[in-house]
């Protein structure tokens, strides 16, 4: 008798197509949610390269006053006597770095890297594995990566300045293009007059333990040291987590809602076929796991499908629309999965267990 037909999850389904269809509709649009978590976390994922190489490479720059360049100087000659650290002068005048587009038209500015001389770049290129043709390059040159270039519509040799970006304060030649999937801008500007800018390396030591011996070994001394990218651009990001999570928590709340709504009224009709598997001897906790395997049932319908209409939506965006732009939205993320998981939840969880509960109580006795 348990194995009777009727009483499996899929029995329903097969039954009732139209009904099931509508609420693994419903429960697809949950799947979407991890979709947008991808598109937000794409933001993010521009910076990643320019994290690493913040990791590995601190800038000090000298501060305005005589007496403040006097303590800049001294920290840089710490700094050449120190065997654990690196290092590469450049132009204290201020640099911006070009704006570049996102896969949610969102407009954001990369890091920006100052060279007095090919060589310093090259240096600083090796420690970061960089590789490239940087015959070209001279005082004036700017370096940027092939997905940089695809975004902004550059090409090998082009002149730009502050009509092209607002962010330039000069003409610079492009003389270089690299490939490491960043939006960094990287210039050699020749000014040996004002050596006020500092990079400091390491073979032994990055990130957080390389700020840290930078700092230590600046003491007391007036320098500026910048904090590593990475810490300054991911609170930025937070404001974008939480209104998504938000946002995910309201959808979750009107999905579960409308669905709910939809499946009460199914349910309601079973009442009568609920009580007769009860006068058959099905107890409530059977009645519940019934009610449990078709809503899960459902869910898993829904996810397999919705899974694969976000993957096969995502290669196709990225070939055709986002990758000749030099832009790349990510398949899979943390946030975008905590999303889905969250709204998926809410929806399913309170579905088992109010229909679950409205079902255990049918009696036949009552019809």
């Amino acid at each position: 008798m348990k194995n009777i037909k009727p009483f499996s999850a899929l029995y329903y389904m097969q039954e009732n197509r139209g009904r099931a269809v509508l609420c693994i509709f419903m429960m697809f649009l949950a799947t979407l949610m991890f979709l947008a978590g991808n598109y937000i976390h794409s933001e993010l994922y521009t910076f990643e390269k320019e994290f690493e190489y913040s990791d590995k490479l601190v800038l000090v720059n000298a501060q305005s006053t005589d007496e403040e360049f006097k303590d800049f100087a001294d920290f840089k000659k710490a700094v050449e006597e120190d065997d654990k650290l690196g290092m590469v002068l450049s132009s204290g005048r201020g640099f911006g770095a070009m704006q570049h587009g996102t896969v949610i038209n969102l407009e954001m500015g990369g890091w920006r890297y100052v060279f007095n001389s090919v060589q310093d770049m090259q240096e600083v290129f090796d420690h970061l594995g960089i590789d490239g043709d940087f015959s070209k390059c001279k005082h004036r040159s700017m370096i940027i990566s092939q997905d940089f270039a695809k975004d902004r519509g550059i090409k090998l040799g082009d002149k730009v300045d502050e009509a092209f970006d607002r962010n330039l304060n000069g003409e610079y030649t492009v003389d270089a293009i690299i490939d490491d999937g960043s939006f960094c801008t990287f210039y050699i500007y020749e000014d040996d007059d004002n050596l006020g800018r500092l990079y400091i390396y390491s073979d032994t030591m990055e990130g957080e333990g390389l700020y840290d011996y930078v700092k230590s070994l600046a003491g007391d001394r007036k320098v500026q040291i910048s904090e590593s990218e990475r810490s300054s651009i991911l609170p930025q990001f937070y404001i974008f987590y939480v209104l998504f999570y938000l946002i995910d928590f309201l959808i979750a709340i009107v999905l579960a809602v409308t669905i709910n709504s939809v499946v009460t009224g199914q349910y309601l009709k079973r009442t009568y076929e609920f009580g007769v598997y009860k006068a058959l001897g099905r107890s409530r906790k059977e009645v519940k796991a019934k009610v449990a395997a078709e809503v899960l049932s459902m869910n898993l319908i829904a996810c397999v499908i919705g899974f694969a209409v976000i993957f096969l939506f995502t290669y196709l965006m990225n070939e055709l629309v986002y990758k000749p732009k030099g832009l790349y939205l990510l398949y899979s993320s943390n946030i975008g999965f905590i999303g889905f998981i969250i709204c998926d939840i809410l929806i399913v969880v309170p579905l088992i267990l109010s229909k679950g509960r409205l079902m255990a109580k049918a009696d036949v006795t009552e019809f």
